[in-house]
């Protein structure tokens, strides 16, 4: 008996007493623990309390058949993977091919030589042992890679973040603006989510990336001039155009580094949010005059957080203008500047962005 399976516990399910006691008594011989019950009912409660190693069932079982046995061990996550033996004085095919299809290992024909149940046993819990350990390192091995891929994100991400908090460092009044349009853009899809607005898209994997993507949507201000984008007065048309241009080259510049990695989804939502978060519901945003649904859902919903934070925050050229004044403003926008299913979605939660603003300013 090899060292590694000296004590391994055998369930043997017989209605025969006699067979139950012979069969038991040879495992027990070989150095196995052998478990005897009478019914296929018994075994699965016995298998259920303490899972055993390996199962030896006789094919003529009373009410519950052995085939049930089998399959039931087969819907069980713990069970399923426990190698079962049918033993059976018929060798015929059909009953071979049942038992095998229910999920059988092998399959004994009596008389048998002792030598023959122990060998048999012995194999299947060898290969059950290296099944197991094989499906623990692959186990181990995806714990492994999936937290090198999560620490390549969050790397990557990183670097996204410094570039955008790259902006803020030259607009002295948008301090933490990145970090709330985040958390008010994350704010917003929960809500959408909470009232069963686009239920496949807005899943938490789409939202977790939304939160991340938000930070990039002014990304491509790092190329405006600084007399356009600190003028701390009214921008004149030229100097308004040229501030709409940050939109097209955040856009162009994250759509270089996606052709890199075309499966990145937060890459991909950040080239949305930088060109789209400034489109309009009505169409008379820019710089494509998308409308309504043509836009897409990522840049609705940090229009709507940017939008808020740049009114209920300080700036050169104004005041705050307070959450109440703000709120009027989104709410009379729906249906023109935004959609109105996002709109909905912050009036459920316009005192989460109070809270935010409040807790995230300076």
């Amino acid at each position: 008996m090899p060292a590694d399976l000296a004590g391994r516990s055998v369930l043997v399910v017989d209605d025969d007493p006699a067979n139950l006691r012979l069969l038991t008594a040879i495992l027990e011989r070989g150095g196995l623990v052998g478990r005897p019950v009478a019914t296929g009912q018994l075994a699965l409660l016995s298998a259920a309390f303490d899972p055993p190693d390996l199962v030896l069932v006789d094919v003529d079982l009373p009410a519950m058949s052995s085939l049930e046995v089998c399959r039931r061990f087969q819907r069980d996550e713990r069970l399923r993977r426990i190698p079962i033996i049918f033993v059976s004085r018929s060798s015929g095919t059909d009953d071979k091919v049942a038992a095998f299809r229910a999920g059988a290992v092998d399959y004994v024909t009596r008389p048998f030589q002792d030598q023959e149940i122990l060998a048999r046993a012995l194999t299947h819990l060898r290969l059950g042992k290296q099944q197991g350990e094989l499906i623990s390192q692959a186990e181990e091995l995806e714990r492994r890679v999936g937290e090198q891929v999560l620490a390549v994100t969050a790397s990557q991400r990183s670097t996204i973040y410094a570039l955008a908090k790259l902006v803020e460092t030259r607009d002295v009044d948008t301090g933490h603006h990145i970090e709330r349009v985040q958390a008010l853009a994350r704010a917003l899809a929960e809500s959408m989510r909470r009232q069963g607005r686009h239920p496949l898209e807005l899943t938490p994997a789409f939202i977790d990336d939304l939160e991340q993507a938000a930070a990039l949507h002014d990304i491509g201000k790092v190329g405006t001039p600084d007399a356009v984008l600190l003028k701390p007065g009214r921008l004149t048309s030229a100097e308004f155009t040229e501030m709409q241009q940050h939109c097209l080259l955040g856009a162009r510049t994250l759509a270089a580094v996606l052709e890199r990695h075309p499966e990145n989804q937060f890459l991909r939502m950040g080239v949305d949010v930088a060109r789209s978060h400034h489109e309009r519901w009505d169409g008379t945003g820019y710089p494509d005059h998308l409308a309504g649904e043509e836009i897409p859902l990522v840049a609705r919903l940090v229009a709507l957080a940017d939008f808020y934070d740049a009114l209920a925050s300080d700036r050169v050229y104004r005041a705050s203008l307070g959450h109440e004044a703000t709120r009027l403003q989104i709410m009379e926008g729906s249906g023109t500047h935004f959609d109105p299913e996002v709109v909905a979605a912050f009036d459920a939660v316009q005192g989460e962005f109070r809270r935010i603003g409040e807790e995230l300013r300076g």
